[in-house]
């Protein structure tokens, strides 16, 4: 009998799952983050990086707070007042109005707005000028503008004593007064000038301006603020060492 060749037999189906691809090897980078490391290791290297942080702020904090409290004890000796002397007699009479006379212990207080400045003017004159005479120069005064005019020797000098009627300047509010108070007089060579401006509006001066300024007249043309060769013993206390002459009498309202 012819032998039988048996039929091929069809391949058998696996059900197992395939096996995945084999992972690339970890990077250099990985293999440093995640391999473990010794904890003292790990603790000494810490300690290593972190030692010259830890010694910069030990060194910059107590020197940020040397600077800020430098900053802070400037500013606090900043503001304590300090005796201030006048530049010159016209700038001392002015210290004298705003303290107390050291006679009566009464201050200087107008019924009205006052407003005090003094100025010492290094001398272009002549030999010889009287201080009007140097005053109209300096001021470019017509008679127009005189009120009146007085002298006076006190001390050692020759003070005049001058009413002016000035309209008020383009930069001066519509109620600036326009009474000017003036005293001057020769120190050697320069003009010293000594203004003190009143509130009054109306060309003459009232009644009420003629008595306060006769107060303020009997308060500084004293012979102790006129002697040659020495200021009036006076001082102002104000901070930064600048001294700013305020108004007398009462402030404006607005």
């Amino acid at each position: 009998m012819p032998s039988r060749t048996p039929p091929p037999r069809a391949p058998l189906h696996d059900s197992r799952p395939p096996r995945p691809a084999p992972l690339p090897p970890p990077s250099l980078f990985a293999r440093l983050t995640s391999e473990p490391v010794a904890t003292p290791e790990l603790d000494a290297r810490a300690r290593a990086a972190a030692r010259p942080v830890l010694r910069a702020v030990l060194i910059l904090i107590p020197l940020a707070l040397l600077v800020v409290a430098g900053f802070l004890v400037s500013d606090m000796v900043s503001r304590i007042p300090e005796p201030v002397a006048p530049h010159h007699r016209a700038e001392a009479l002015c210290f004298e109005l705003e303290r107390a006379d050291p006679r009566t212990h009464q201050r200087f207080e107008p019924p009205m707005r006052i407003e005090p400045s003094a100025a010492l003017i290094e001398g272009h004159f002549a030999p010889g000028v009287s201080a009007p005479l140097a005053l109209r120069e300096v001021m470019h005064l017509d008679e127009s503008m005189v009120l009146g005019e007085s002298q006076h020797v006190v001390g050692d000098y020759r003070v005049s004593v001058l009413w002016l009627d000035l309209q008020p300047g383009a930069g001066d509010g519509a109620d600036s007064g326009r009474h000017w108070l003036v005293l001057t007089w020769m120190e050697g060579a320069d003009l010293a000038v000594c203004n003190f401006r009143f509130a009054g509006a109306s060309r003459e001066t009232s009644a009420e301006e003629r008595e306060w300024a006769d107060h303020l007249l009997a308060r500084v043309l004293v012979p102790e603020n006129f002697r040659a060769g020495e200021l009036p013993h006076v001082r102002l206390w104000a901070a930064h060492g600048r001294v700013v002459l305020e108004p007398l009498g009462p402030s404006p309202r607005y």
